[in-house]
């Protein structure tokens, strides 16, 4: 679920415990993220806003098929596409839950 050469290049640029610290932040930036856009009863914009920062937040540390539905989801908001954006909610829960079971370790940057 996530990219290693992204965790290599954030682990060369902030080293391990700092990585785990800021996975702490991106657990609860993208929790927050996607609960929004699940309940979202907003309007296209702010969800084309939503999906865009998780969108780059995922990205950022090599969740890249989060980004990815994540990227759908902007596209249906900025095109007020409702029918699309709807239709991605449930593959956008799935894969975020997988991708925070396989958050990794310490032990798993150190190899």
């Amino acid at each position: 679920m996530f990219n290693k050469d992204t965790l290599k290049q954030l682990k060369s640029d902030v080293g391990s415990e700092a990585l785990i610290q800021l996975f702490g932040i991106f657990e609860k930036e993208s929790a927050r993220l996607v609960q929004s856009l699940c309940n979202s009863s907003e309007l296209m914009d702010e969800s084309e806003r939503l999906a865009h920062s998780l969108k780059s937040c995922a990205k950022s540390y090599g969740a890249d098929e989060l980004s990815d539905i994540a990227a759908q989801l902007e596209l249906a908001a900025k095109e007020n596409n409702e029918t699309d954006f709807a239709s991605n909610l449930p593959n956008l829960s799935t894969v975020y839950v997988q991708t925070m079971s396989q958050l990794p370790t310490l032990s798993e940057l150190d190899d």
